[in-house]
C-alpha cells in the first residue's frame, strides 16, 4: 500500500517522456527552417550585421568569408543551373538535303548566383556532330528573363552516307561545361567545380538520296556579303580601267581617221580643186563693168581690150563646159595678162586672191573633135565667139587689107571704139543670160573632164 506524498514510478515516467517530446517538438520547429535556407542559397535572407551565427552554422553559404574553398553544388539549387535542348526544322531528311538544328540553353543568372557555360566547342567551326556534317551557323543574342539567361545557337547541317538509307540517324548526345559562380560580399566572385550537362539525342529520319523535286546535290556557297563586296569592287575598278583604255583607244583611231581624211583630202583638192561656174560668171561680170567705167572715162586700149577677152574667155569656158585654172596668189599681186580676179570668197580669209584664166578661142568648138553646142548654149557661144574675136583682134593684131578680120581700126590710137562698146554690151548681155541659164540648171550641172582636148590652145 502506497504511503500518502509517495509517487508511484510509472506516472513519473510519463511525465519525463511527455518533456523529451515536447523539447524534441521545440528543436525541431527551430532547426527546420535554417535547414530549409541551406538547401536554397539563393533565396536565402542575408545576415543581419553583427551576427556571425548563421554564416557558421551554414557551411554550405557561398557568403561565408572562414569557408572560402567551399562552393554551391549545383543540386543543392532550387533552380536548375542549366537546362538545354534541340530543335530542328523537320524530322525526317534526305541525304545532302540541308536542315536546320537549333541548341537553346537557360542558364542560371542572378546578382548572387550565375552559371558560366564553356561556348567555345558550342561554335559552328568546332563542334562535332558525327555522323551529321555543320556547313555553317550563327549565334543570336541572349534573352534575359530573371531568374535565367537564354542563349541559341543554330546550326545549318546534313548527312552524308548511303548506309543511312532508310534509318534513324540520332545526333550524338553533347556534353556542355558549365561552372557556377558566386558573388561574395565585397565584389569578388567565387567559381564552383566545373560540372558537365547531358543533352538528350534527337532521332532524325534519313528518307532517301535527294528530294523528290531535285535534279542534283550541291553545295551552298561559302562566300559571304563581304566577299561579293569584294568582288564586286574589284570588277568595278577592272570595267573603269578598261573603259578608259577602250576610249584613248577610240580616241587615237579617230584622230589617226582624221588626220589621214585631212592629208586626203588636202590631195585630193590640190589635185580636182574646181571653181564653181557662178563664180567664174561672177568674176566675168565684174570685170566687164569695170572695162566698161575705165573705157567710158579715158576711151579703149589694148590692155582694156585684152582684160576684156580674158573676161569673154572665162564665160565661153563655161558655156562650153571646159575647165577654168585657178591659181591663189597673195591680195596684193596684180592679175596677170589673161587673168581675172575671182570674187572674194574662202581664200581671200586666208589672206589670198584667186586668179582665174580659161583657154578659150573662138575656134575652140571645131578643134580637137569638140562638138559645137545646141539649143540656146549655141547661140550665147555664137555671141560670146563675135565679142571674144572683136577683143582678141584687138588686142593681139593689125587689121590689113587682105586680112579676114574684124575692122577695129579708127579714131583714137587706131581703134575702132565703136566697135568695142558694141561688143563690150554684147559680151555683158550675153554673160548675163549665161549666168540665168546657169541657175536654172543648179544641181544638174555635171563636172568638167580633163582631157587632152581641154589644154590652152591660143590663136594668133
Amino acid at each position: 500500500m502506497m504511503t500518502p506524498g509517495t509517487r508511484t514510478p510509472g506516472i513519473r515516467d510519463w511525465r519525463l517522456g511527455i518533456g523529451v517530446a515536447t523539447g524534441v517538438t521545440l528543436m525541431l520547429a527551430v532547426l527546420a527552417p535554417r535547414s530549409l535556407s541551406a538547401q536554397n542559397p539563393a533565396s536565402m535572407p542575408a545576415p543581419r550585421r553583427g551576427s556571425g551565427a548563421s554564416s557558421a552554422a551554414n557551411p554550405t553559404n557561398p557568403t561565408n568569408p572562414t569557408n572560402p574553398t567551399n562552393s554551391t553544388n549545383p543540386s543543392d539549387l532550387s533552380v536548375p543551373p542549366i537546362e538545354c535542348w534541340w530543335k530542328t526544322d523537320r524530322n525526317a531528311v534526305s541525304v545532302g538535303e540541308h536542315f536546320q538544328l537549333t541548341l537553346t540553353c537557360a542558364v542560371l543568372a542572378t546578382d548572387r548566383v550565375s552559371v558560366v557555360v564553356d561556348e567555345s566547342s558550342l561554335e559552328p567551326s568546332a563542334l562535332h556532330l558525327t555522323p551529321f556534317e555543320i556547313i555553317g551557323g550563327q549565334r543570336f543574342r541572349d534573352i534575359l528573363n530573371a531568374p535565367r539567361k537564354f542563349f541559341q545557337y543554330q546550326y545549318t547541317m546534313r548527312v552524308l552516307g548511303e548506309e543511312f538509307f532508310g534509318k534513324e540517324v540520332p545526333l550524338p548526345r553533347l556534353q556542355i561545361t558549365y561552372k557556377v559562380q558566386n558573388s561574395l560580399q565585397g565584389g569578388a566572385a567565387l567559381q564552383g567545380r566545373e560540372a558537365q550537362y547531358s543533352l538528350v539525342p534527337v532521332p532524325i529520319r534519313v528518307l532517301s538520296l535527294v528530294p523528290p523535286g531535285a535534279a542534283d546535290i550541291r553545295d551552298t556557297p561559302t562566300d559571304t556579303f563581304g566577299d561579293v563586296e569584294t568582288r564586286l569592287f574589284r570588277s568595278n575598278i577592272f570595267l573603269i580601267v578598261a573603259s578608259v583604255a577602250f576610249i584613248a583607244a577610240g580616241l587615237m583611231v579617230v584622230m589617226l581617221l582624221a588626220r589621214a581624211a585631212v592629208r586626203r583630202r588636202a590631195a585630193t583638192a590640190a589635185r580636182h580643186r574646181t571653181v564653181s561656174p557662178m563664180t567664174v560668171l561672177r568674176a566675168a561680170i565684174r570685170e566687164l563693168a569695170t572695162v566698161r567705167a575705165e573705157s567710158s572715162r579715158a576711151g579703149w586700149t589694148d590692155e582694156l581690150a585684152g582684160r576684156a577677152a580674158a573676161a569673154v574667155r572665162l564665160a565661153g569656158a563655161v558655156a562650153l563646159s571646159r575647165p577654168v585654172s585657178h591659181t591663189e596668189v597673195d591680195r596684193q599681186t596684180s592679175a596677170s595678162e589673161g587673168q581675172v580676179a575671182a570674187p572674194a570668197g574662202l581664200a581671200t580669209l586666208r589672206g589670198k586672191t584667186t586668179m582665174l584664166s580659161a583657154a578659150v578661142t573662138p575656134e575652140s568648138p571645131a578643134s580637137n573633135g569638140h562638138t559645137r553646142p545646141e539649143g540656146r548654149g549655141a547661140e550665147l557661144w555664137r555671141s560670146l565667139s563675135q565679142s571674144l574675136g572683136v577683143f582678141t583682134a584687138a588686142r593681139y593684131a593689125r587689121p590689113s587689107a587682105s586680112s579676114g578680120r574684124p575692122e577695129v581700126e579708127g579714131r583714137n590710137g587706131g581703134l575702132d571704139q565703136a566697135a568695142l562698146d558694141s561688143a563690150l554690151a554684147e559680151s555683158e548681155d550675153a554673160v548675163k543670160r549665161l549666168r540665168v541659164r546657169q541657175a536654172l540648171r543648179f544641181g544638174r550641172r555635171k563636172p568638167h573632164a580633163e582631157s587632152a582636148g581641154a589644154r590652152p590652145t591660143w590663136a594668133r
